[in-house]
């Protein structure tokens, strides 16, 4: 079984449901006007924010992030510890935000294919033509890699929309990317970390732009997950979330590539990613609770 929106939708309402404090709100539409929800759990004066599944075969970081705010809730309203965490604590000094499925379109796509009698669709395989998009698909509904999208050294990459890496006429020219920027730059987050897949690698810097303790704090979270801090190279070293919010704020940004393997991973991994990841989040809260005290 894969993770979806319709599944990520079911999540958020049972999620809702059951832990009145969790918020939910949307913070724009996709090209194929899916509400791109955001949940929001804690008080605290600094903000964490977290995001996944900018790209569709990965939707396994939607799938951790959901898990994730369960049993971050359920922890809060048991007054339990959490990772050797007081997680009410926690949430009483860390606003903690969460965007779990930034390009809904194309997890869709990725996970079920295409609806030829979809007018989004239809236009879609005008530009891209058929082929197996379950195998291959990154990009939104309009062919557009999303995280190559974001205005921080954009460029071409590829010329035409396709399944992975076009970056878009311009920066941020998809309603997706629009509605991360516009929502960051009214929030003034302090810390942001991107959740992709694969390679159980932390990256921090942007064009060698590095903020203020991120180093420090990636090789904190290299030490309680095991994963390896590295500085991307390619195309994976601009055009992304976490390269925009350094470029634009200065502040610490973190893009983590859950497992290893080929995407999509399964979701029967979600159970061996849970633990490293959560301790990654929980470490980058720790660091803005530090800095309240």
């Amino acid at each position: 079984m894969s993770y979806d929106y319709k599944r990520l939708v079911e999540d958020i309402e049972k999620l809702s449901a059951k832990y009145p404090v969790i918020e939910t709100k949307s913070i724009g539409m996709s090209v194929m006007k899916k509400p791109i929800y955001c949940l929001k759990i804690g008080d605290g004066e600094r903000k964490l924010f977290l995001n996944g599944a900018h790209h569709g075969l990965e939707y396994l970081t939607s799938a951790f992030l959901m898990k994730f705010l369960f049993e971050f809730a359920r922890a809060i309203s048991g007054n339990c510890e959490f990772f050797g965490y007081d997680a009410k604590e926690l949430g009483e000094n860390v606003s903690l935000y969460i965007v779990p499925m930034v390009n809904p379109d194309g997890v869709d796509i990725a996970i079920n294919g295409l609806d030829i009698t979809n007018p989004y669709h239809q236009k879609l395989i005008s530009s891209v033509g058929i082929h197996s998009f379950n195998k291959v698909w990154q990009s939104n509904a309009r062919g557009v890699d999303i995280n190559h999208n974001y205005n921080a050294g954009w460029r071409v990459v590829k010329t035409k929309p396709c399944e992975s890496k076009y970056a878009g006429p311009y920066s941020e020219s998809e309603p997706e990317t629009k509605a991360m920027v516009d929502f960051i730059r009214k929030m003034d987050f302090d810390t942001l970390i991107a959740f992709h897949s694969q390679g159980k690698e932390i990256y921090y810097d942007f064009d060698g732009t590095v903020a203020e303790n991120s180093r420090h704090l990636a090789e904190e979270m290299a030490k309680v997950s095991g994963y390896a801090v590295c500085v991307p190279t390619g195309s994976a070293a601009f055009g992304g979330c976490k390269d925009w919010f350094i470029k634009e704020f200065g502040k610490a940004g973190f893009t983590i590539e859950i497992g290893s393997g080929k995407n999509p991973l399964p979701i029967d991994m979600l159970s061996e990613i849970y633990n490293d990841n959560a301790k990654i989040i929980l470490k980058a809260m720790e660091e803005l609770y530090e800095k309240v005290h």
